[in-house]
């Protein structure tokens, strides 16, 4: 209300006399104090309704958005563990086929010393198993592919080393086995011709020319057979001393491989989240192996006395 507005109320109370001048006075009070405190908190009352409703509108835009977010958050974690058990099933897979490769060019290296299987025999499972064990390249950490490529140095280092000392005893076996036939057949051949005198010696009318010839052979092949002793017996004075060198040091390389092979299986167990206690495994890898060593070592010993 302007002052030019309260001059003409108090100007027409004037007018009206002193009861409306009191009258006025009170109206005009109230109107003063009450009018705008109930107006001004009308308006509060509005404004806090309408800010209520904002808030509200607010809030449950941002649980949408939360909502959208949480569910997106929710599928693309499905998606990474999905992806991660789908690596595992790979790894796994992987692992398992490799395990069996590197268990045979394990073994591979202690099968050396058997003279009596071919080179082609015991290196015909290498490339196909070096192929299986290249796969870990592709899916193993640092760790494990790191210590897989340090044991397939160590298993090619070796057997480049023993196929070479290995030809030689090879090639001397084979002169041993053949001085063994020929002199078998020697022995076949003299039951042959005693045979022939059995006969002979039944007959009435024997042929002293024929008996002649038959004791030639048989003296000729007795000297075939004491000529062909003499050399094998000379081949297997070379040969098993040799023999027995070989097998130790292709034991050699099977024992010091073997030390190569925990880092291997610790860090796939680790990559496959499969614990184990490491102290404890290489306390009874190496315990066993220990034992290994002990026991070729008294083996080679009693062959060698």
């Amino acid at each position: 209300m302007s002052i030019a507005e309260v001059k003409e109320l108090i100007s027409m109370l004037d007018n009206l006399g002193i009861g409306a001048i009191i009258g006025g006075t009170i109206i005009y009070f109230f109107i003063k104090s009450y009018i705008p405190s109930f107006l001004k908190e009308k308006a509060k009352n509005l404004a806090t309704k309408e800010d209520i409703a904002g808030i509200t509108d607010q809030v449950e835009a941002v649980k949408i958005g939360y909502a959208k977010i949480l569910e997106e958050v929710r599928s693309d974690n499905q998606l990474r563990l999905a992806s991660i058990e789908r690596e595992k099933t790979i790894k796994k897979e992987v692992y398992l086929i490799a395990a069996e490769a590197v268990n045979r060019s394990h073994y591979m290296i202690s099968s050396f010393p058997n003279l009596n299987v071919s080179n082609e025999e015991i290196t015909k499972n290498m490339v196909e198993d070096s192929g299986v064990i290249a796969k870990i390249q592709i899916v193993g950490t640092q760790e494990t592919v790191r210590a897989t490529n340090e044991f397939m140095a160590a298993i090619e280092i070796s057997t480049l080393d023993l196929m070479l000392e290995r030809s030689k005893l090879l090639e001397r076996k084979g002169a041993i086995d053949e001085g063994e036939r020929l002199k078998l057949k020697a022995e076949e051949e003299i039951d042959r011709y005693i045979e022939l005198m059995k006969n002979l010696s039944l007959q009435v009318n024997r042929n002293q020319e024929t008996w002649d010839v038959i004791e030639g052979q048989i003296e000729f092949e007795q000297k075939q057979i004491v000529q062909h002793t003499t050399k094998v017996a000379e081949l297997w004075e070379i040969q098993g001393p040799e023999h027995i060198a070989f097998t130790r040091k292709c034991m050699d390389y099977f024992f010091d491989i073997s030390v190569l092979l925990p880092p291997m299986i610790l860090a796939v167990r680790n990559e496959l989240e499969m614990d184990i206690s490491s102290k404890e495994y290489l306390d009874v890898f190496n315990a066993n192996l220990n034992k290994g060593r002990l026991v070729f070592d008294a083996f080679v010993t009693k062959v060698s006395d």
